[in-house]
C-alpha cells in the first residue's frame, strides 16, 4: 500500500467538488480530485443537461410553429433517433475525456476509484492512502431512490440515469414525481412519441403542473394523482 501527502484531497467529482478542486488548483495548492466514475457529476451526464437536450427539439418546433412566416416551413414528424443523437453529444456519449484539460491547467490530479475515511486528514483509494496536508472536501453527490410503491422493484424501473440515456423510444411510460428531472423527462419522452403518465405525489403541484403543462400544449398528461395506490 503506497502513502503520499498533498495539499487537499477532494471526494466527488460533480460541480462543487471540481469547482473547489479547480480554484484550490490555481491558487497554487497540490489537489487531488477523486472521483469513481465520470467528472462532472450527475446533471452533466444522467440529469439536467440530457434531459433538456432531449426536450430541445419539440421546444424549437413549439417556438417556430408560434411565430408566422416560421410556421410555414414546419413540416413532417419530430425525428426522434436525431434527437437521441444529439442528446449523446450534449453529453459527450459519456465520456469525460473533455474534462482532462480543464483538470491539467489547473494542476489537478485526478484519481479513479472509491474514496473512504481512512482516519484524520487521510483518504484511502484501493491500494493508496493520501494524506492531505491542509484538509479534506467532501463534495458527493446522490443516488436515485426507489419510493415504496409496492411491486416496483420487481420490474427494473428506470432512475433518472436510464431515463436520460436510453437508446430507443418507449412505447409508454410512467414518471413519478413532479421534479425538475421528473417533469422535463415526461415532457421530452412524450415529444418523442411515448406515452407518458405523470404521477404526482402533492394535489397542489399535480393542478399546478396540469394547468401549465396544458396551456404550452407540451404534452398529453395521463393521470395525476394525489396520493401513490
Amino acid at each position: 500500500m503506497s502513502n503520499r501527502t498533498v495539499d487537499v484531497v477532494v471526494i466527488g467529482g460533480g460541480p462543487a467538488g471540481t469547482a473547489c478542486a479547480g480554484r484550490l488548483g490555481r491558487a497554487g495548492l497540490t489537489v487531488v480530485l477523486v472521483e469513481r466514475e465520470l467528472v462532472g457529476g450527475e446533471s452533466a451526464y444522467w440529469g439536467g443537461m440530457p434531459s433538456k437536450a432531449l426536450l430541445r427539439p419539440s421546444e424549437a418546433i413549439a417556438e417556430a410553429l408560434r411565430v408566422p412566416g416560421a410556421r410555414e416551413i414546419v413540416r413532417g414528424e419530430l425525428d426522434s433517433d436525431a434527437a437521441l443523437r444529439r442528446r449523446d453529444t450534449v453529453i459527450d456519449s459519456l465520456d469525460d475525456n473533455s474534462w482532462m484539460a480543464w483538470l491539467a491547467e489547473r494542476s489537478v490530479e485526478l484519481v479513479r476509484g472509491t474514496a473512504s475515511l481512512a482516519g484524520h486528514r487521510r483518504v484511502r483509494v484501493g491500494a493508496e492512502t493520501l494524506a492531505a496536508h491542509r484538509a479534506v472536501v467532501v463534495a458527493t453527490g446522490t443516488a436515485p431512490a426507489l419510493p415504496p410503491v409496492p411491486g416496483l422493484a420487481d420490474v427494473d424501473p428506470w432512475t433518472n440515469r436510464e431515463a436520460t440515456t436510453a437508446t430507443t423510444v418507449p412505447g409508454s411510460l410512467i414518471v413519478i414525481g413532479g421534479g425538475a428531472v421528473g417533469v422535463e423527462l415526461a415532457q421530452a419522452w412524450t415529444s418523442l412519441g411515448a406515452h407518458v403518465t405523470l404521477r404526482v405525489l402533492a394535489k397542489f403541484l399535480a393542478e399546478l403542473l396540469h394547468g401549465e403543462l396544458a396551456r404550452r400544449a407540451i404534452i398529453a398528461l395521463g393521470r395525476l394523482v394525489d396520493r401513490f395506490v
